[in-house]
C-alpha cells in the first residue's frame, strides 16, 4: 500500500510539472503594452550646447527611470519612458519650461493602447493617458495597437493626430 501511494504521489507531481512547463511554453501571451512609449519634442529656446544640460536636468527630475537625449542641433528633447514613468503633457511642459526662456513647440507621441468609440469620437486609453483620436486610417477599435504622430495638447481634451500604427501582437508564436 505504501508503494501505492509513493507511486501515486510522483504520478500527481509529474502532471503537475508538465502542465506547469506547458503552461510556461504554451501560455497566455504577455498583456499588451498601454503606455506612451517615446516623445519627440521640438523647443523652442535650445539656442547652443550650453542649453542641453539644464534641460536634460529638468527633465530627468521628472522621468527619473527614462532615457533622455537632447539635440541642440534639431533643436528637440526626446525621452524614452522607462515603464515606472508615466507621461503627462502638462508636466512635461512644465518640466522643459522650468528653464528659462523654452517651451515646447510640437510633440510627437508613439503610444500603446486601446481605441475606443464614445459618442462618435474616437479615443486612445493609454496607460494613464486617453487621448481624442484623428486619423485619416481607420484605426481598429477595441485591440491593442501602438500609434505614433503629434499631439496637441494645447486643446482639451489633448488631440492625438496619427500618422501610423500597428496592432500589437498578442500571441506567442
Amino acid at each position: 500500500m505504501r508503494r501505492r501511494d509513493v507511486r501515486v504521489r510522483m504520478l500527481r507531481a509529474g502532471l503537475i510539472l508538465s502542465i506547469a512547463g506547458g503552461a510556461a511554453c504554451h501560455g497566455a501571451a504577455p498583456a499588451p503594452e498601454s503606455r506612451v512609449k517615446s516623445v519627440v519634442a521640438r523647443i523652442d529656446g535650445i539656442t547652443c550646447p550650453t542649453c542641453v544640460p539644464p534641460l536634460k536636468a529638468s527633465l530627468a527630475r521628472q522621468y527619473a527611470q527614462s532615457t533622455i537625449d537632447v539635440d541642440d542641433d534639431k533643436d528637440t528633447a526626446t525621452v524614452q519612458f522607462g515603464k515606472q514613468d508615466q507621461f503627462s503633457a502638462p508636466e512635461f511642459r512644465a518640466a522643459v519650461e522650468r528653464v528659462l526662456r523654452m517651451r515646447v513647440v510640437t510633440l510627437r507621441v508613439q503610444a500603446c493602447g486601446t481605441v475606443e468609440a464614445s459618442k462618435g469620437d474616437k479615443w486612445l486609453a493609454a496607460g494613464s493617458n486617453r487621448f481624442l483620436v484623428r486619423s485619416d486610417r481607420d484605426l481598429p477599435l477595441n485591440e491593442p495597437l501602438c500609434a505614433d504622430g503629434t499631439l496637441d495638447s494645447a486643446s482639451d481634451p489633448a488631440v492625438f493626430q496619427v500618422s501610423a500604427f500597428s496592432v500589437q501582437r498578442t500571441e506567442n508564436h
